[in-house]
């Protein structure tokens, strides 16, 4: 009761001592909750603000601590006595915090508190105190800087996404075209470094010839007016070297619209266009190979009438000229020559024609019994050169392969070291088989001691027609029909050559054709 006495005696004094103050206080205000309070905190005086707001009622608060309208860990703390302590202290204080309603939620509130001290300043009466709502603001704060976070978070993962990818080069450019950021796949493709390549105009990666045109600049144009720019063609290294590339060009704005620069997306397509290249090459050669098979087949099918009535007529003829053939033997033996040769011709091609159009059978292939054979069908030949014939099969006795064709690409090779031998030495072909293991692959090697081949035209001795040595009676096929088969089975022949001392051919065979 005594305590009650007091409150009303010090509320009779503030109220006669600030009346001015009080009539401030105007009780219609809404949004602000005002009031007055005792200088020992219990509040005196409530505006409908402050019912509105805390959502006490007049009689339901005056005579209370304002304590009551902070959260349990606060009142613990003892801040509302330090709010009132820094008042006192400074005249004011203010703070932004949770605050507690009537029913027990809570709300974020702008409080100002403002000591109140008597007329000749030597007492504090007690304090104003006003307090807003900010619950909507605190939220749409929160849910900016969630969303500026998020932003950021975004922003970061984007950024160390684009930093970290390799199979594209993805840089800004500003309005004018200078480089304003690197990637590591920008670095991997064009060759520069950030360091090197930040503020340079984008027109360095472009030939001189489009430099000339202006097409960097008219890509900047298309992706202004259509709003995107793709294109493919050839840029430039740092080393110079030319790859061929797709490019995305896009403008980007901000907020209001202007131009801030654009993002290129560049990605290395040089390997496919090599493919493409390739596969039209490819195409073409496949229809030249077939042009070329149809010519042989014809020519070789067409030629056999007239080579046969030839025949017929030089015998006619040996027939006419009966005792007196002696005085034009000569030149009949050369016309018989010239239709043997012809006629060997004609076989050469028929085997060319062969190979392309046969279905291969393939059946193992015992290679000593087969180069016996191929010996035998060369006997005349080995013996008028007295050459020698060396052969070890240690490395595989057997090959998986048509017998037909592989018997052709030993006659071939073994005659040609015959035919082609020198003429100071008898010639010496040795035969050798071997697994290179490191590479899965089986080898057989035919090496001469004959005339060899100059380096320059070692190139052209497996084109058609083509022979190195004209003394050397040939229909310039036999190279060609071995690479063709060798080809035809995706095995592969190379060659070694010294003029003087011989020449040596290997043939590569894939693993699983040979045991």
């Amino acid at each position: 009761m005594i305590e009650n006495n007091n409150i009303l005696q010090q509320t009779s004094e503030l109220l006669s001592d600030k009346t001015d103050l009080y009539r401030l206080l105007v009780e219609g205000v809404h949004d602000y909750a005002i009031f007055l309070l005792s200088p020992t905190g219990h509040v005196q005086t409530w505006n409908l603000g402050a019912q509105k707001i805390k959502g006490y009622k007049a009689e339901e608060i005056i005579g209370h601590h304002f304590s009551e309208f902070y959260p349990e860990e606060t009142r613990a703390s003892g801040f509302p006595d330090l709010e009132l302590r820094l008042a006192t202290k400074h005249g004011r204080f203010e703070d932004e915090g949770w605050r507690v309603k009537k029913d027990g939620s809570v709300f974020w509130a702008n409080v100002i508190i403002t000591a109140i001290p008597s007329a000749e300043g030597d007492k504090l009466l007690g304090f104003s105190k006003i307090t807003r709502d900010l619950s909507e603001r605190k939220l749409l704060e929160t849910q900016l800087t969630r969303t500026l976070d998020e932003l950021r978070e975004s922003e970061e993962r984007a950024r160390l996404l684009i930093e970290v990818v390799k199979d594209y080069a993805i840089f800004m450019l500003t309005p004018d075209g200078k480089i304003a950021s690197w990637n590591q796949g920008a670095e991997q493709i064009k060759g520069y470094s950030a360091s090197e390549i930040i503020g340079k105009h984008f027109s360095v990666f472009y030939t001189e010839e489009a430099n000339d045109r202006k097409y960097p600049a008219y890509e900047l144009n298309k992706a202004l007016s259509d709003g995107r720019f793709e294109d493919e063609g050839w840029r430039l290294r740092k080393d110079g070297t030319p790859i061929w590339v797709n490019v995305v060009i896009t403008p980007v704005y901000n907020a209001e619209e202007r131009l801030i620069g654009f993002t290129k997306v560049t990605r290395d397509l040089s390997e496919r266009k090599k493919n493409e290249e390739l596969m039209l090459k490819n195409r073409e050669l496949h229809r030249i190979n077939t042009d070329l098979d149809n010519f042989i087949y014809t020519a070789s099918h067409d030629l056999k009438a007239p080579i046969a009535n030839l025949e017929g007529l030089v015998a006619v003829l040996k027939h006419d000229l009966g005792p007196d053939i002696s005085k034009h033997e000569e030149v009949v033996n050369r016309i018989e020559n010239s239709i043997t040769r012809l006629n060997n011709i004609i076989l050469d091609l028929t085997d060319v024609s062969r190979i392309q159009q046969e279905d291969i059978l393939v059946e193992p292939v015992h290679i000593e019994e087969l180069l016996e054979e191929v010996k035998g069908s060369l006997e005349d030949l080995i013996a008028s050169y007295g050459a020698v014939i060396d052969a070890d099969f240690s490395g595989f006795t057997h090959i998986h392969y048509s017998k037909k064709n592989f018997r052709s690409i030993l006659f071939n090779l073994v005659s040609n070291a015959i035919k082609y031998s020198s003429p100071e030495r008898n010639p010496i072909i040795r035969i050798n088989t071997e697994k290179l293991q490191d590479e899965d692959q089986y080898l057989l090697t035919v090496a001469d001691n004959g005339l060899g081949i100059e380096k320059k035209h070692t190139y052209k001795i497996f084109s058609m027609f083509k022979r190195m040595h004209s003394h050397v009676e040939g229909t310039g096929l036999g190279l060609y029909l071995v690479k063709r088969i060798l080809e035809n089975s995706e095995d592969r022949i190379e060659v070694e050559s010294k003029v003087g001392q011989g020449t040596t051919f290997k043939l590569y065979f894939h693993q699983g054709d040979a045991s």
